[in-house]
């Protein structure tokens, strides 16, 4: 058995441990509301490019456009993996690369593109990284996801890459979170599934309004040549943004279960530790109550 002495190291030391699991749980709720309203909000800008782009597809050639050209064989697919910098999460790590080697395994040859240290540290143990991108902690900017949206639009272009996919953790809500893998090259023929309300389901070219009720200038087919590279990167931002808030949410629900741990088990030791002190009286007092009678008998 413990001494009481040990307890009390113990209870202190779990107590500041209790302190900073804490604040950290208060920092990631913060940062989660953040995350979250941003990645609701992408999501009525992602369905509204969307349908901008169904209402333009009736008047082009899909042909034309390198993009959309569904891949003459599957040689080599980039899988682009977000996960986070910094543990503390649960499984959400362990989630998200579970997911992209499920779907790797899938493919006859993959290369990974990694956003987040801990992503690019798991790959590296078993698969090739062809490229490692920084993923900022801050709130995410469009400008941080630009360089990888050009790396596998020109890779696809070239014929690197027949296919490129994103595998990231799709954000439903603070205690739900989903690794999905969207299909990013080529740009499906259909709205993207899977979006809480804000979902998408027509496919594409079967939008509302269509035909001569919109007019594009110089002509549509210039017009989604310069539209498509934004959708990409559009679709890269949007699943940045639904980690990110996936991760917060993660995060903050780890911490305030490793807080509600350490309260349980300082009151599990403060329990035990007065259980011990308590018994340590009686002993005295028996003693003292003896030693007075063995005085009396003498």
């Amino acid at each position: 058995m413990a001494s009481t002495k040990e307890i009390r190291r113990r209870i202190r030391s779990i107590r500041s441990t209790r302190q900073i699991t804490k604040a950290m749980e208060l920092v990631s709720a913060a940062k989660m509301r953040r995350a979250q309203q941003q990645a609701l909000s992408s999501r009525t800008y992602a369905r509204l490019v969307w349908e901008l782009v169904s209402n333009l597809m009736p008047q082009t050639h899909p042909e034309l456009h390198r993009l959309l050209r569904e891949p003459q064989n599957g040689r080599k697919t980039a899988i682009i993996l977000m996960a986070s910098n910094r543990g503390l999460i649960g499984a959400f790590n362990n989630n998200i690369t579970a997911k992209g080697f499920d779907y790797a395994k899938t493919q006859s040859a993959v290369a990974f593109i990694t956003l987040g240290n801990k992503g690019r540290e798991t790959v590296k143990k078993t698969s090739e990284v062809a490229a490692d991108f920084e993923k900022l902690d801050a709130a995410a900017d469009v400008l941080e996801i630009r360089p990888v949206a050009k790396l596998v639009t020109e890779d696809f272009i070239s014929g690197k890459y027949d296919r490129v996919v994103v595998v990231y953790m799709r954000f439903v809500s603070t205690l739900t979170q989903v690794p999905e893998v969207l299909e990013l090259l080529p740009l499906p023929q259909s709205l993207p599934q899977g979006e809480g309300k804000e979902g998408y389901s027509s496919p594409l070219g079967g939008g509302g309004k269509v035909g001569g009720e919109y007019l594009f200038e110089p002509t549509p087919d210039a017009v989604l040549e310069t539209l498509l590279p934004r959708l990409v990167e559009m679709q890269i931002y949007q699943a940045l943004l639904e980690t990110n808030a996936a991760e917060h949410s993660a995060r903050m629900v780890a911490m305030k279960n490793a807080s509600d741990a350490a309260s349980d088990l300082v009151d599990d030791l403060t329990l035990e530790y007065n259980q011990i002190r308590q018994a340590g009286i009686t002993t005295e007092i028996s003693e003292i109550v003896a030693g007075r009678l063995a005085l009396q008998e003498n």
